[in-house]
């Protein structure tokens, strides 16, 4: 079927080393039907354009941001918008984020399905996106603020405080660290795959946007009322959170202020100190939903979203009364810039949340850095002479801020840990001979950090975060946590495994759930409003049809585009140099047993490599290589990649 809706024209090609700006017309309706939009359209562009070996930061390597077919649409939670780019902290992988807010939205209003970067501009630039006005600016005067300040100021130098949305990197993205985030509408960030860098690395600043055009739909009307039926699965009249609800339900308006002893504390899932002590953990979640209790909570908008998981949080007693913080999501951030080094004031949580939100620095990635250095000195491996006088006892948030400034300056002990967590043993524990004991305080899985929630009580996200392509990041999750009835998952599974046969269990949900997830992230549409809300594969389909024309387009047909995006991944892999053994690249203190909980004492380690192969088998890849085979790539409609493979080279 023709499409007739849904998707903008073009994608705009920009070349910040000859300062060109050209259209280039999508791909037509075929290539669309197998990889839609967002990360399978991305993935597409990436292996079509890119070197195969360029790395991330160089001028060759582009940084795509990419819109579905549903962004910017009445779908619920139309907001979603993906870069894509090679990631700076696993060399064989693609880096992927996903940002919300206005900005999406406002891009495909503007008349684009993406932009396609590349090159290095000679000085400082922006590039301004104004319906078909389309230039780079000079941005010498913003470069070095941070992302807050930059946002106001190209608001208000573009004269539109309303109606322009800025996507931005701070002085981390400037400095090319690992981690680095692209930042938007304050509240909201492109984090995992340190797209940040990539972008600082190509000295632009930001791309500013807005657009007054309206998306064409095929149905309008049709996806009014699937919209209608989608709102009500979400459960947001449902009342307080209970942990078998959707995310949905304990996000709303804020919600993690509510709702983060109840969702996460409880069940030990916060990273306290380096993900050590899950029972402190547990009291930093209580103790930070007391204090939002007293404060005011502010929830701040996204494009047409529903719940509101953004907000603001004002300190309203104490010694930082009068501080706002512009906070987003499930508290990944909170943990990643706080709990990982022990602070314990909510306050101070607040202020150092924004403080890395400001700086444009993602707290998984660059959280784990901190959390593996405090760590180090608070067990001794490290000392003050080492810090350059820097106290990292748990909880000293002040040094911590401190030395972020030191690593975005590359000062000292700063620039050591600007090498990421994988250099960080050789570069701290050469001259003192503790490389060995250092690598036990580092969270890692493929160099590139963790996601910062303590899963050790739920080995099927934890199976996810390594397996997902694109370093650890939530792309399949399993059952233990979220039911899927749609996928044959009706209810939670038991988080563990006291045998193997236990273990291989968890694949087939990890592999199906990483299929849907990543069909949403192809539509357009935030992971909050889909993940364990009832019917919201054919929900999604139904959207789809709504808006692009495609009435045919089956449940079946949707898991396959998820399947594509998996297998575009690992296409990147096989181009860039992956080996099977990086596939079980975790660090021992990701895999060692939790102290306390359900899981105490047992460590999902031991199964892993049987969990891979199984993995490989149930993709239809090649178990010795963990790359698709040529008969897997034929039954995708794939056949284009087959060259790619290695042993096709």
């Amino acid at each position: 079927m023709a499409i007739r809706g849904g998707y903008r024209p073009c994608v705009l090609k920009v070349d910040l080393s000859t300062g060109s700006i050209a259209r280039e017309p999508l791909p037509g309706e075929e290539i669309l039907r197998k990889y839609v939009g967002g990360t399978g359209l991305g993935l597409y562009y990436l292996l079509r354009d890119a070197p195969a070996m360029a790395r991330a930061t160089e001028a060759d390597a582009p940084l795509i941001f990419m819109l579905g077919p549903l962004t910017g649409t009445p779908a619920v939670n139309s907001s979603d918008w993906t870069t894509i780019c090679f990631n700076p902290c696993i060399p064989y992988a693609a880096g992927i984020g996903h940002g919300h807010g206005f900005w999406g939205a406002r891009l495909k209003h503007a008349g684009y399905e993406g932009i396609i970067i590349r090159g290095r501009a000679s000085k400082p630039a922006y590039l301004w996106v104004d319906d078909d006005r389309v230039e780079l600016r000079d941005a010498a005067h913003l470069w070095g603020l941070d992302t807050r300040e930059t946002e106001r100021r190209l608001k208000l130098e573009l004269g539109d405080e309303e109606n322009v949305s800025v996507a931005c990197i701070g002085p981390g993205g400037e400095a090319v660290l690992p981690g680095a985030c692209i930042k938007a509408d304050r509240n909201h960030a492109s984090g995992k795959g340190s797209p940040g860098a990539v972008m600082g690395s190509k000295h632009l600043k930001a791309v500013a946007v807005r657009g007054t055009r309206t998306v064409p739909l095929f149905d309008a009307t049709g996806m009014v009322n699937t919209a209608a039926e989608w709102e009500s699965n979400l459960g947001l009249e449902a009342g307080p959170f209970r942990p078998d609800q959707p995310s949905s339900v304990g996000l709303k308006d804020g919600g993690i202020t509510r709702s983060y002893f109840e969702r996460l504390g409880k069940a030990l899932r916060v990273a306290g100190k380096n993900m050590s002590d899950p029972l402190w953990g547990a009291e930093f979640a209580r103790k930070y939903v007391d204090a939002c209790q007293r404060w005011r909570v502010t929830p701040q908008p996204s494009y047409n979203c529903k719940i509101a998981c953004a907000y603001d949080v004002e300190v309203t007693d104490g010694p930082f009364a009068g501080f706002t913080g512009s906070m987003c999501g499930g508290a990944e951030n909170m943990e990643g810039a706080a709990a990982s080094i022990g602070v314990e004031d909510p306050a101070a949580v607040v202020i150092m949340t924004d403080f890395y939100d400001a700086m444009g620095l993602e707290s998984g990635t660059f959280g784990s850095v901190m959390g593996a250095v405090y760590q180090a000195y608070n067990e001794g491996l490290i000392t003050l002479e080492d810090t350059d006088g820097l106290d990292l006892t748990w909880g000293n948030w002040e040094a911590g801020m401190e030395l972020v400034k030191r690593v975005i300056k590359g000062e000292g002990l700063g620039a050591k840990l600007a090498q990421g967590t994988k250099a960080l043993p050789q570069a701290l524990g050469r001259e003192k001979g503790v490389v060995e004991e250092l690598r036990k305080t580092v969270l890692d899985v493929k160099g590139a950090g963790v996601v910062m929630h303590d899963h050790r009580q739920f080995w099927s996200v934890m199976f996810g975060e390594v397996i997902a392509g694109t370093g650890p990041c939530i792309q399949g999750w399993g059952s233990d946590l979220v039911v899927q009835p749609e996928l044959g998952y009706p209810r939670a599974t038991s988080g563990v495994a006291r045998t193997l046969q236990e273990a291989l269990g968890k694949v087939d949900s990890v592999r199906l759930t990483q299929f849907a997830k990543l069909w949403w992230d192809c539509l357009g549409v935030c992971m909050f409003s889909v993940r364990g809300v009832k019917d919201t594969l054919r929900l999604t389909s139904a959207a789809l049809a709504g808006a692009v024309g495609w009435e045919d387009f089956t449940l079946q047909e949707a898991l396959a585009v998820g399947e594509r995006a998996t297998t575009l991944m690992r296409l990147v892999y096989g181009r860039r140099g992956f080996t099977k053994a990086d596939e079980l690249d975790a660090s021992p203190k990701y895999l060692e047993p939790p102290p306390a909980g359900p899981s105490k004492g047992l460590s999902i380690g031991p199964y892993l490599p049987a969990m891979v192969d199984e993995y490989y088998r149930q993709m239809g890849w090649d178990v010795a290589t963990g790359l698709p085979t040529p008969q897997t790539l034929r039954r995708l409609g794939m056949e284009e990649f087959i060259g790619d493979l290695p042993g096709a080279r």
